[in-house]
């Protein structure tokens, strides 16, 4: 050929192989799509310290976080769970050849083990109360009994499924005040999606990190990410910086925080909506008298512009509430807020020292403001009042908030029988016929029904303005775009429930064909 002929030739060629590839690549994109792979390292920054990586005793947010993706709950070990036909007996039989991170196999006697632990008052386990009154039986190897005192048709989806199992052989020897100085205690043997790989510390002695790999014993299905590395901050603002600086790849907020606007890398910000709620509670006992006028705590409410605190406190990720729960309407007429009454009223509200409750105290002082009504803040230390407000009811009125399980089981947070430390009844509220649908919605194990009865307790608690209902604030999480798996449309109670799908999430990814 002449080099004229060559020079076409080699075009001709060049054109088709590309056209090839093109049309490869084409076919490929249209049949098929990207899933998540195995693999990959996601760093997770946590604003706390682990002191116990235990979920019978644990201490801090990074204790408890780790312990959900190390430990297994009897939920999840359960190969069936059986009611007795008078609900008060569950009898939980555990699935086959299920192992513990150290190789020994997990049976019915960790699972008492774990229930005397929580039940030894001596421990002070946060569970202890969860688990009062109900006996625990061996039956069998794979097989132990539930004894509850009164039917409660909760309890598969509330303790069972938080009742995360420890290791019999590892800790029965050694004293519970002994368990955090052990080595288990940052790296503890559990039947999780993840075991403890290893963890750092700086010359001061605070952990920076720890580090978590694919459990290949866990039962369950395999979390597609190999390597969860946590490291630990102080605050927001720690936060993200580290994210900025490209030191983690994750971070979660339990309330929305202005410092996000900071943020200069790209991210993916997800706002899940929660169970818990925030209110100025009021203490019958100790609050003026004018208070204890139900058109005074209307207007009061009234007054308080709700949608604004959600706008400006939270960023506009929340829900405005006037009840427990968001079935509740509000019971308040706009009309509330132009009674003369509350002209020269003087009130005191205690407010824990977190920057989003100060600014939420500093908008309904002005709020109230509008009216005539002098409103001075008490603004604690968290550990002040959980201490020795809550404990002495020492305030008239107080900002704070509850936290409920999905089921929204609002007992002990409402029922008279809960008015007096250590129960949770903060505005010391009393009415006999909420207390009688309080007990039937435990007891009531149709859904139907329940979802009826949780409106007409809420609507009934709201109108009797026991407390003034603000807000249900979003749980914030930040993660890098190549974060994938992770449900944006899940609600959730605690901070670690961001971790309840942590087998679905991945960072890798490969195409498949359709």
């Amino acid at each position: 050929m002449t080099s004229r002929e060559r020079f076409v030739f080699y075009v001709a060629l060049l054109v088709a192989i590309v056209s090839a590839v093109a049309i490869t690549v084409i076919y490929v994109q249209t049949n098929s799509y990207l899933v998540g792979d195995t693999g990959g390292e996601l760093r997770e920054g946590i604003a706390s310290q682990p002191v116990i990586i235990n979920p019978v005793i644990p201490v801090t947010q990074a204790d408890r976080d780790i312990s959900q993706l190390v430990y297994s709950s009897v939920d999840d070990l359960a190969d069936s769970i059986t009611l007795s036909p008078d609900n008060r007996t569950y009898t939980v039989r555990l699935k086959q050849n299920v192992f513990w991170s150290d190789g020994q196999k997990l049976t019915a006697d960790d699972v008492v083990f774990t229930m005397q632990a929580i039940q030894n008052p001596d421990n002070n386990s946060p569970l202890y109360r969860s688990f009062e009154g109900v006996q625990v039986t061996r039956v069998s190897a794979l097989e132990v009994t539930f004894s509850l005192p009164a039917p409660y048709a909760f309890f598969q989806q509330n303790q069972l499924q938080n009742m995360l199992i420890i290791p019999e052989h590892i800790f029965a020897n050694i004293p519970v005040q002994n368990w955090h100085l052990s080595v288990y205690a940052l790296k503890p043997v559990g039947s999780g999606p993840y075991i403890a790989d290893d963890y750092s510390t700086a010359p001061d002695g605070t952990i920076t990190s720890v580090t978590l790999a694919a459990n290949n014993r866990y039962f369950g299905t395999a979390p597609n990410i190999s390597t969860l590395v946590f490291k630990f901050y102080q605050d927001p603002q720690s936060l993200v910086a580290a994210y900025n600086a490209g030191q983690i790849d994750s971070f979660g907020l339990s309330t929305y925080d202005p410092v996000i606007s900071n943020l200069a890398v790209r991210y993916t910000p997800y706002y899940l909506n929660t169970y818990r709620y925030y209110a100025v509670f009021i203490n019958p006992a100790t609050a003026p008298q004018q208070l204890q006028d139900i058109k005074v705590r209307s207007a009061l409410s009234a007054l308080i512009d709700r949608t604004a605190l959600v706008n400006d406190v939270l960023g506009g990720h929340g829900q405005v509430l006037y009840g427990p729960t968001t079935l509740a309407q509000n019971p308040v007429s706009a009309t509330s807020s132009t009674s003369t009454l509350l002209n020269g009223l003087s009130l005191q509200l205690t407010v824990p020292d977190d920057p989003f409750l100060v600014k939420t105290a500093d908008m309904i002082q002005a709020d109230w403001a509008t009216a005539g009504i002098s409103l001075a803040l008490n603004i604690l230390p968290v550990e002040t009042i959980q201490e020795d407000t809550l404990k002495n009811s020492n305030y008239s009125l107080l900002l704070f908030g509850n936290i409920t399980d999905s089921n929204q089981d609002l007992f002990a947070f409402w029922d008279s029988s809960q008015r007096f430390y250590p129960d949770q009844n903060l505005s010391l509220y009393s009415n006999k016929s909420v207390d009688a649908a309080l007990e039937q919605y435990r007891s009531t194990f149709d859904p139907t029904q329940r979802a009826q009865l949780l409106e007409t307790i809420s609507n009934k608690i709201a109108s009797d303005l026991p407390a003034i209902f603000l807000y249900s604030p979003d749980y914030l999480y930040i993660a890098t775009p190549t974060l994938g798996g992770f449900s944006g449309t899940k609600y959730i109670s605690v901070a670690s429930d961001r971790f309840s799908d942590i087998t679905s999430w991945y960072i890798n990814t490969k195409r498949v064909f359709r």
